[in-house]
């Protein structure tokens, strides 16, 4: 049988070695670690040590070392492909039936090989004459020349051109250099470089290998941050930022801090925090949580401490309710006044930081805190019997989705004992909670993602709708709810829950008969671009009033990164009002 080169590091990262290691040998936990008598020779006192979050056994009597496919190999005397298949059979995963193909292989090194050489040529751009303006806006950023090169970071000039040429004199192949995900063809077929002017930040997999790229304009290029497209080797759901570089770090410490964006990783690891990682600009789902668990017990979400970030909190804590157990468990950091960690690092230093981190809100108060928000209760206040069956039906729901039968069972006692307590004063709601206000009612925003559901709906096409700003799979509207029901509509789920809204919806797809095909993307692109200003103001209006409120109030005026953090916002208004004002001249 055949399986891919990939396929025994899938088994490595899903299987622990202390599963495969105890059906042979009696293991006993100490701290993080497993120890026992040593299956491979002789001994009386336990020299064999079993590391799940390093992935490997090793004896200090016989100098015995390796992973679960080599312990397999070795305590039951089989080839690597049959440990390979024994093991996957064991643990019910499974095999996926490839022949073997030589081609296929060379095309996979060649596409590791030209990534590496795209990598090299950025670094290049970026520490020579060229990167002057780049290395400037680094150095602004608090990031000296050995970080940029610890990270690989590089530098993409500001042409259409430079890299399709280089990558054609290294004689990559034209279908080659499209596989890379970072070049476009243009309508005369001709290629051009869709990282321009940009730093760049090499994304790599989990064997440190790179496999994509993420770009942060140093211009008033839109947008922000650009990520390469997703390839045969990059897929954003399966990938984090500084996964494996986090790796030491987090074994160390025992905990994965996961935050929003690349320059965060990198400011906290020139901090002396390197248990860090983050997304690529995607929300966080189920696989990335998978992936983390593999690597420790104790996932800490750290957050901006701003409505879109309790929101983006809230859905990840109901994607993780299913992957929970008794060992494996994520907190909640958020970060005060719009910050995020490299804002707070600058103000604080990186040992408040690491204090937050200890704090850390776990899971079970997080779900408890976030149903409050939602159902617009005050704890502070005499709570209703009805208020608290509305919290009890609210939670229970979140519960129901826990598998491990111990965890559901102690969040459920947990509940209970909450609600009890609630609104007679003996425990206080977490700080960043009790600063969140529950938003206004917003009909606007519905009316958006309806019409927006509605396109989907009348247009399949535009479920794979994705261009700079926008990616359907991963759009979020300013409703939880709408959100939510756009996934189950892309997943071709049961939407019964949402009939009220699924007749608005339709009654809207009915009027969208008559409309011109031709401008179909144009007005969904339009739509799009509106609720996403809606959302902008909205955080704008957030942030204006929290600094008037408690910055202020504290210091009398704000501060350079708060004035800052205003400014970016009024800027990107701007720009988004002028793409809807180009949009609807268009439609004129």
């Amino acid at each position: 049988m055949h399986f891919s080169k990939d396929f025994p590091e899938k088994l490595r990262s899903s299987i622990l070695v202390s599963e495969v290691v105890s059906k042979s040998v009696k293991l006993k936990q100490r701290g993080q670690e497993f120890s026992g008598l040593c299956p491979f020779h002789n001994e009386k006192s336990p020299s064999f040590t079993v590391n799940d979050q390093k992935g490997f056994y090793h004896c200090f009597g016989c100098s015995a070392h390796g992973d679960v496919i080599s312990f397999t190999m070795n305590n039951e005397g089989l080839e690597f492909r049959d440990a390979v298949v024994k093991l996957a059979n064991d643990f019910g995963i499974a095999i996926p039936q490839v022949s073997f193909d030589e081609s296929k292989e060379n095309q996979l090194d060649r596409d590791y090989l030209i990534l590496e050489k795209i990598t090299q040529f950025f670094e290049k751009n970026l520490h020579g004459i060229d990167g002057g303006e780049a290395r400037r806006y680094l150095g602004k950023r608090g990031l000296n020349t050995s970080f940029a090169k610890k990270f690989r970071l590089g530098f993409a000039t500001n042409s259409y051109e430079a890299l399709t040429n280089f990558l054609t004199s290294e004689n990559f192949s034209e279908l080659e250099i499209s596989r890379t995900g970072i070049v476009g063809k243009n309508d005369k077929g001709k290629f051009y470089d869709k990282f321009r002017n940009r730093v760049i930040f090499p994304i790599t997999d989990k064997k440190n290998r790179v496999i994509a790229f993420g770009g942060r304009t140093i211009g008033e290029d839109l947008p922000k941050y650009l990520n390469s497209a997703e390839t045969e080797i990059f897929k954003k759901n399966q990938t984090l930022y500084n996964f494996s570089g986090a790796r030491k770090a987090t074994f160390d410490k025992g905990y994965v801090v996961v935050v929003e964006g690349y320059m965060d990783v990198i400011a906290l690891a020139t901090s002396g925090i390197e248990n860090v990682t983050a997304g690529l600009g995607t929300a966080l789902g189920a696989e990335h949580l998978k992936l983390l668990f593999y690597s420790t017990d104790k996932v800490i979400i750290c957050l901006d401490g701003d409505a879109a970030g309790i929101r983006a909190a809230k859905r990840f804590s109901e994607i993780s309710l299913p992957l929970i157990n008794a060992k494996k468990n994520i907190f909640f950091a958020f970060l005060p006044s719009q910050m995020d960690p490299d804002d707070f690092v600058k103000s604080f230093g990186a040992k408040e930081l690491e204090k937050l981190f200890k704090s850390a809100i776990p899971l079970s108060e997080s779900l408890l805190e976030f149903a409050l928000t939602e159902l617009v209760i005050d704890r502070k206040k005499k709570i209703s019997a009805e208020n608290k069956a509305k919290l009890e039906a609210n939670l229970a729901t979140k519960i129901a989705l826990i598998q491990d039968p111990a965890s559901k069972k102690y969040f459920s006692l947990f509940v209970k004992e909450s609600l009890f307590l609630l609104g007679r004063g003996q425990k206080k709601s977490p700080a960043i909670f009790s600063k969140i206000t529950p938003l206004a009612p917003r009909n606007l925003a519905d009316d958006l993602a309806k019409n927006i559901i509605a396109f989907i709906v009348k247009f399949p096409e535009l479920a794979q709708f994705r261009d700079d700003i926008f990616d359907i799979e991963s759009l979020h509207f300013g409703s939880e709810k709408y959100t939510h029901l756009k996934e189950l509509i892309l997943e071709n789920a049961d939407q019964t829950e949402f009939l009220t809204e699924m007749n608005e919806i339709e009654n809207i797809v009915a009027s969208l008969e008559r409309i011109d095909l031709e401008s179909v993307p144009t007005r969904f692109r339009l739509l799009l671009l509106r609720d996403l200003l809606l959302q902008v103001e909205e955080q704008y209006k957030q942030a204006e009033a929290e600094y008037k409120g408690s910055s202020l109030s504290k210091v009398g005026e704000l501060s350079e990164v708060e004035a800052q953090k205003i400014q970016e916002i009024i800027n990107y208004k701007d720009s988004l009002k002028a793409m809807i004002l180009a949009l609807e001249k268009e439609l004129i």
